[in-house]
């Protein structure tokens, strides 16, 4: 039988046909046509590199690697507590994303270091705090008194936040500055000043051999330290690969908080410290889920939200304490993926 292709009920067909070559021909001969295929393909065998210090908080990923919840990302996790060490390994590449403090990333990025903030991880909560002479009732009694600190840490700025909190001023004190919260713990313990902005255990310590008491930690003034997850330039790239992590890392923190015991197992094996020192440690911690991450990155933009009155308030105060030349402008610091995921998109596996 002889097809009439010009009758009215096969032109429809006809142009399909006409249609679908045209298209096989654009593909072979014009593959610059193609959308690139990281943007196209979903997330599969990415491999990100953490560097992280020896802190619970920092290590919400090992839980989640441990659960699979980083599905088509390889997590690996290493330990640099030293500064200069994570810095370098940032700045070089051999690590995707570091952790900090909001306080501290201002000096960070006002020498050089480039990156963003995507993520809140933790918030000290009890393991950050100051002890004092039995004398020294309330913060308001530390006018003129000696208080060993380490300068230029989020000891330091949480010092400044409780005497600015009772209209005293850095002048109105006697600054005792020191390398590490150690070191002012133990300045304390032997006598040479009346108070201390140290940590856990020395806290607890000083409580115990009854040389003094604890007169304010992070859980009377929340919100001043605050850990983060800095993000490289080429991993801002690349944001489905970092919204993936993102889901994995607030899906590993909904883990913890409903096997604390079990999580940490999984954290001080990968830490390869004893059981009982990261539970120790989680009791003076509160990891940042959800709930916590929007509080901080909601806004518009990133100048409305509560990160940027934040660096923007350290940023002041180093400055003023010749610590940084010069405040860095703050919204560039902020993930505009991050802002975007947590307060106006919603979705993924929480919305």
């Amino acid at each position: 039988m002889k097809i009439n292709m010009k009758s009215p009920c096969w032109l429809p067909f006809y142009s399909i046909l006409v249609l679908a070559g045209l298209v096989v021909l654009a593909t072979q001969l014009c593959p610059i046509l193609r959308p690139p295929l990281e943007t196209t393909l979903p997330v599969k065998d990415n491999t990100l590199k953490l560097g992280i210090g020896t802190w619970p908080g920092f290590c919400s990923a090992m839980v989640g690697k441990e659960k699979g919840f980083f599905e088509g990302i390889n997590v690996e996790h290493k330990v640099l507590d030293g500064t200069p060490a994570r810095h370098a390994a940032f700045q070089s590449g051999g690590i995707d994303i570091m952790i900090s403090s909001l306080d501290v990333f201002v000096q960070e990025a006002a020498s050089g270091i480039k990156g963003e903030i995507v993520l809140i991880t933790d918030e000290s909560s009890g393991g950050d705090g100051m002890v004092a002479k039995l004398d020294i009732k309330t913060a308001a009694d530390l006018k003129g008194k000696k208080i060993a600190f380490a300068r230029a840490t989020p000891s330091h700025f949480l010092l400044y936040k409780v005497l600015q909190k009772n209209n005293l001023l850095p002048k109105d004190i006697i600054e005792v500055k020191v390398e590490d919260p150690t070191h002012a713990g133990q300045a304390f313990l032997g006598g040479s000043v009346d108070a201390a902005v140290t940590w856990e255990p020395l806290l607890t310590e000083v409580k115990e051999k009854g040389k003094g008491h604890i007169l304010f930690t992070t859980r009377d003034y929340p919100g001043i330290v605050v850990d983060v997850l800095i993000a490289s330039e080429k991993l801002i790239q690349n944001p489905d690969l970092l919204i993936h992590f993102i889901e994995g890392w607030l899906k590993s923190v909904d883990y913890i908080e409903q096997h604390p015991e079990e999580s940490a197992q999984i954290i001080a094996k990968g830490l390869g410290i004893k059981n009982e020192d990261v539970q120790g440690m989680m009791m003076g911690l509160r990891f940042a889920g959800i709930k916590r991450n929007r509080d901080f990155f909601e806004g518009d933009t990133a100048s409305e939200t509560k990160i940027a009155a934040m660096l923007k308030d350290a940023g002041n105060f180093w400055v003023s304490q010749q610590i940084i030349e010069s405040t860095p402008i703050t919204d560039s610091l902020i993930s505009p993926i991050s802002i975007n995921y947590f307060s106006q998109n919603r979705k993924g596996y929480y919305d």
